[in-house]
Parts: structure tokens; sequence; C-alpha cells
């Protein structure tokens, strides 16, 4: 009698267990998802204001493509950015398609406004920029 309760209550503490959610293994956090989408740009070093995309890489689980960075319009090659909590770094890489204009950069993501510091070199002039990128 008492092996068939202790089965009775090894079972039942299983079944609780089995009922639980499921742990960060099976349905992990993505830190791209905040950064994701269409933002509104406020730069100093553009007096227009304008829009960027930010989708994920989809070579990189810890990248993003920012799409019309510096305003350099969506069909140039567009920087990547590697995110890791809610921050965002730029590391120096060429952008525009012909490769000659170098960015590196970082921000923090607060809420649904990333604050950005980042460099442009153009081969003539280097920019230092802030901007403020609001989610739409």
């Amino acid at each position: 009698m008492k092996s068939v309760k202790l089965i009775s209550f090894l079972l039942f503490t299983l079944f609780i267990f089995s009922c639980t959610e499921e742990s960060d293994i099976f349905n992990p956090v993505d830190d791209r998802d905040a950064f994701l989408g269409t933002w509104n740009v406020d730069e100093t070093c553009n007096r227009i204001p304008y829009q960027v995309t930010i989708v994920k890489d989809p070579t990189n689980s810890s990248q993003v493509i920012i799409t019309n960075f510096w305003l350099i319009g969506p069909d140039e090659k567009a920087p990547y950015a590697i995110v890791a909590g809610n921050s965002i770094v730029i590391p120096q890489q060429n952008i525009y398609n012909n490769e000659k204009t170098i960015v590196k950069g970082s921000g923090i993501l607060n809420k649904n406004i990333i604050e950005w510091e980042y460099t442009v070199n153009d081969g003539a002039d280097l920019y230092t920029c802030i901007a403020t990128y609001e989610k739409i």
C-alpha cells in the first residue's frame, strides 16, 4: 500500500512539473525584436527628418540591418548593427554601394526611442552625428 501511495505521489509531482511554463530554452527571447520596424529620425547631420527601417539580419542571429541609415537611400548598402539587450552597436564598416563611406557608432533603446551617437567618414569629411530614432 505504501508503494502505491509513493508511486501516486511521484506521478502527481511529475504531472505538476510537466504542466509548468516552458523555460527560455524552448521560447528564447530575441533582443532584436524591440528594434524592428520603421523609425522617424531626427539627426544633427541631416537637416531634414527622415525614416529608417530596421530588420533582422538573416545571416546572423544577433544582428539587424538599418535601411536608409544616414539618409543613404533604400537601395544602397546599409550598415548592420549588433544588438544585446537594449544596446545597439554599429561596428566600423563600409556603407553605400561604392563602399567608400565608413560608419561606426552605438545607441541605447529606451521604450520606443533609440538615442544614437555615430560617425560617418565619406572620404572627404568626418561627421559626428547625434540622432534620435522614434518608433512609428
